[in-house]
């Protein structure tokens, strides 16, 4: 079964030769049929590698009921591919610094494989992004379950500190007013 080229877009145009030291390196000579070159990954933008793994993703979504043998090759190829595309992305995504507190729960967060107990960890940005969310998610549901249970939120030594001062300037409300 023979494989469809994938249709050229604006990152698969041949790269142009390289001028070193006044002379111009010889180009590839090109292959026998009229089937474009696509360019090497590294040389890719993001743009063109996030398109290529969109096309290569529903390409293996089309062959995924497919049984034959022939199907079951090209998803192969097509899943290492794509962990070579992602590779690359992830590649060149910048690393970040997270701090990740104690969840609410007090089990540690985990995303996929990897497990984050409280600590500081150098991530990718992706990951920090997904990473912070679940915090603020844990952090908003928990909040939601105390007012809707009517039980006294801690906020720890500052958020006592503040109580006694409120009492203190009488500024209490009805609650406070018969202790």
């Amino acid at each position: 079964m023979a494989r469809r080229p994938d249709p050229p877009d604006d990152d698969d145009v041949p790269s142009r030769p390289r001028a070193t030291n006044g002379r111009v390196e010889a180009a590839a000579p090109e292959p026998d049929d009229d089937s474009p070159r696509p360019k090497p990954l590294s040389e890719l933008s993001d743009k063109g590698l996030l398109k290529r793994l969109f096309r290569y993703t529903e390409e293996y979504q089309m062959l995924a009921g497919d049984p034959s043998p022939a199907a079951v090759s090209r998803r192969v190829e097509l899943t290492r591919t794509m962990r070579a595309v992602q590779a690359v992305r992830d590649a060149r995504e910048p690393l970040v610094e997270v701090t990740v507190p104690r969840s609410v729960t007090g089990e540690p967060f985990t995303l996929g494989p990897n497990v984050y107990p409280p600590g500081v960890y150098h991530v990718r940005a992706s990951i920090a992004q997904y990473l912070l969310w679940l915090i603020s998610e844990g952090r908003r549901i928990e909040m939601n379950r105390l007012k809707a249970t009517n039980r006294e939120i801690e906020f720890g030594t500052i958020g006592s500190r503040a109580k006694m001062v409120k009492i203190s300037r009488g500024d209490v409300d009805d609650d406070w007013a018969n202790r």
